[in-house]
């Protein structure tokens, strides 16, 4: 794919239609600087893991001035990998080192007026709440995926958004690629013939999940477990036991990774890759929300996400499906076997070692041929049968296919798009208008997950319409004192 940025004129033409009611930026004035010198001050919130990529996605072309993170070991070495980041990439690092915080409200209080925006990479849990509080003060912030872990959540925070009139973005990196406007360009004209359905998986969790069991144990020295929690409710550090034949190479604690399959913090398999891996489906779709999830699934418990689930999300006809379409999610390792569908009559040409290695990956099945990415992000389609798809690379050299999808200035980097649209104007790829209804998308299947039954969910009203007891997983049930921003 093309590296090469897009001309300002020509993103703000194309990406007017790529998300409905988006926002257009003017160029911005940012701290006395003009945009010739496209130098944001950035704070990053989750500082290492994550949060390390995350900062090295923007860091040689802006100013890093603020690290976050609840664990003090973590922030320091994230500090000194940042120096050690420019003299790897043949650079003087910056004269002025980042400012190091445990706790982001302190962090954002104190230097508001010196931050253009803010990079969120923490757990679930703590995304929301730390997005408002930036949005208080009305900074840009780039949140990753999922922006939150209840439907709620996600709406208020888009609501949020556009009242403080920022530029936003979700760290989706499939959503700033090639492969996925391929994909749509493909579909909308016909190359596969008429879309009859849509399979996704993945073989996450690759951490533990299930019925698992907290432990009482003592929190590491560094951490500050207090600040871990956020708006959670109190509780004592804990650990937990892990079952036979779970994952258990990343140990028995929640901090640093283990943190994804408790419904508390994280949002399970479909949270860690569903906005990945749904995101190219949401696109093709028309932004479309599902009418009704069905759900079968592992044992689920009151606190965990359970270590497999299939998910049958029923859509209403739309543009490319003038049909009522289902798209199947399948996740985990079941009766001892990847949760995957069984490979199409048409992807015969895949050989079986090929379909084999897809352990996450998509399917669009169309009346005359699929499109198939045995990845994650859609980096990299192909259709099936190859002829078929020889056929298509000749309509596109032809022009009879064309290219009417916006391309991204920052293929691959979704922080660095975000950053790119704060100096120069446009729209990121993933702004909020795009990337909350695609989450919602996500977390409609934790909440058919959780109630251990097909929802029909109304989206207007914002509520399942068929069993009352499962909107309680709509919203935290509540938020300590001290942590929403008033």
């Amino acid at each position: 794919m093309s590296s090469k940025a897009l001309n300002r004129r020509r993103f703000l033409t194309t990406t007017a239609g790529l998300a409905g009611g988006a926002f257009t930026f003017p160029n911005l004035l940012l701290h006395g600087q003009n945009t010739a010198s496209k130098k944001l001050n950035i704070a990053v919130i989750g500082a290492l893991g994550k949060g390390q990529s995350d900062t090295q996605a923007i860091a040689l072309d802006h100013n890093i001035v603020a690290l976050v993170d609840v664990d003090k070991k973590r922030v320091e070495e994230a500090a000194a990998k940042h120096a050690k980041y420019f003299t790897d990439a043949g650079q003087t690092a910056p004269s002025t080192a980042p400012k190091l915080y445990q706790d982001f409200r302190k962090m954002l209080d104190e230097n508001h007026k010196d931050i253009d925006g803010v990079v969120i990479s923490t757990p679930d849990h703590t995304h929301f709440v730390a997005a408002m509080w930036a949005l208080g003060y009305k900074k840009h912030v780039c949140v990753q995926k999922p922006l939150c872990n209840t439907i709620w959540e996600v709406r208020e925070l888009h609501k949020a958004a556009k009242a403080a009139g920022v530029v936003t973005q979700m760290g989706n990196q499939g959503r700033t690629m090639e492969g996925q406007r391929l994909a749509k360009e493909w579909i909308e004209q016909g190359a596969i013939g008429t879309l009859k359905g849509i399979n996704l998986w993945t073989n996450r969790p690759i951490w533990p999940q299930g019925p698992l069991k907290k432990v009482a144990a003592t929190a590491p020295a560094e951490l500050d477990w207090d600040l871990w929690l956020s708006s959670e409710a109190s509780e004592p550090y804990f650990e937990f036991d892990i079952p036979t034949g779970q994952p258990n190479k990343r140990g028995k604690s929640v901090h640093p990774f283990n943190w994804r399959g408790w419904w508390q913090f994280g949002s399970g398999a479909l949270g860690d890759m569903g906005c990945h891996i749904m995101d190219a489906t949401f696109s093709i779709l028309g932004q479309a929300i599902p009418v009704k999830i069905e759900v079968e699934s592992g044992e689920v418990s009151e606190h965990c996400a359970p270590t497999w689930s299939s998910l049958k999300y029923h859509f209403a006809p739309g543009k490319n499906n003038p049909e009522p379409l289902v798209v199947s999610w399948q996740d985990g390792v079941k009766d001892g076997q990847a949760n995957k569908p069984a490979k199409p009559e048409m992807m015969a040409d895949l050989s079986e070692d090929g379909w084999k290695k897809a352990s996450s990956g998509m399917i669009f099945q169309g009346t005359e041929a699929v499109v198939y990415e045995g990845d994650a992000y859609c980096a990299s389609p192909s259709i099936y049968p190859s002829a078929k798809f020889m056929d298509t690379k000749k309509a596109m050299a032809a022009g009879t296919i064309k290219k009417t999808e916006a391309r991204s200035p920052k293929p691959n980097n979704p922080q660095g798009e975000w950053a790119h649209c704060i100096v120069n104007g446009g729209t990121p790829s993933s702004n909020f208008d795009y990337s909350c209804p695609l989450t919602e998308f996500v977390l409609l299947g934790n909440l058919a997950i959780r109630s251990g039954k097909t929802v029909q969910w109304d989206k207007d009203a914002m509520k399942v319409t068929n069993d009352d007891a499962a909107n309680k997983f709509i919203k935290r049930a509540s938020y300590r004192d001290g942590w929403l921003k008033a």
